[in-house]
């Protein structure tokens, strides 16, 4: 019984290692995301179209307030990595996974929009 969750334990740990890893990536992406749009803002040929700068205000603020909760919970993180027992872990797990589905959809809805946007 003491091997089960010994094994549950390695689990819980290489779990939090690799979303670490993911967790760095979204927020990096996500930067990088905000100042394509700043680029696409500052364009002379889209600065014209009133429709396109305010969607793209949009888009900024939608990006802007996911990396924002991105970066919230890298800061939570912390009290969540000194927790012990499965249900701390779970709960992790659980958090990281909503996050995980909102920078998921984001990044899908992202590229719709850019790709109508450089047609």
């Amino acid at each position: 019984m003491l091997m089960i969750l010994y094994d549950l334990d390695i689990e819980v740990d290489y779990t939090h290692q690799t979303s670490t890893g993911e967790l760095n990536y979204w927020i990096q992406h996500l930067e990088d995301i905000e100042k394509e749009l700043k680029r696409f803002y500052s364009k002379k040929k889209y600065a014209k179209h009133a429709l396109i700068k305010k969607a793209v205000v949009l888009k900024t603020k939608s990006n802007n307030s996911i990396l924002e909760a991105l970066q919230n919970y890298k800061e939570f993180r912390e009290y969540w990595m000194g927790c012990d027992g499965l249900q701390g872990g779970m709960a992790f797990i659980h958090e990281h996974k909503k996050h995980k589905k909102n920078y998921i959809l984001h990044i899908k809805e992202y590229r719709i929009f850019k790709s109508k946007l450089t047609k």
